[in-house]
């Protein structure tokens, strides 16, 4: 190749590179991370906090009560965290579902994250796990509309 292709070719490149850089770059499979990140939310809440109130282990005498309330409070607060990563996925993103859903997934968090401070201090009451469920139908219902469903995707828990 003579000096003067090899200095075509890198300049090129140079300006491909540089007006690659200057873009804003779209977030790689948004819808896809988002409903992971929601997901485990989900799967933590369903798996800690929803079959456990079911199965009355955060009832009045249940054995190893505090123990579930604090694994379960435990558990909604990584939920929080996983939402608000979905958040940020939402809120970087260019899709419109994501942007729709945005509201109802700041709701959850706040939800997840006010339950599970209580329960991680040992209380929980019905009304707690109502709320929850109400949360997780709204943003479930929302996404389904819009042809996304939202499914557990189960983490493995150090201890659980």
């Amino acid at each position: 190749m003579t000096s003067s292709k090899r200095a075509a070719v890198t300049l090129l490149l140079l300006l491909t590179l540089t007006f690659g850089a200057m873009r804003p770059a779209s977030a790689f499979l948004d819808k896809t991370r988002f409903l992971a990140h929601v997901g485990i939310a989900y799967f933590c809440f369903h798996h800690w906090v929803s079959n456990p109130y079911r199965q009355g282990a955060f009832a009045p005498g249940a054995p190893h009560r505090v123990a579930a309330l604090v694994k379960g409070g435990v558990a909604l607060l990584f939920a929080v965290h996983e939402i608000r990563v979905a958040q940020d996925i939402a809120h970087k993103s260019s899709d419109p579902l994501l942007h729709a859903l945005d509201g109802k997934v700041a709701a959850l968090g706040a939800t997840f994250a006010a339950v599970g401070v209580k329960m991680k201090g040992g209380h929980f009451e019905s009304a707690d796990a109502d709320s929850l469920t109400d949360q997780t139908t709204t943003v479930s219902n929302g996404a389904a509309a819009d042809g996304a469903q939202i499914k557990d995707v189960p983490v493995p828990v150090p201890g659980g």
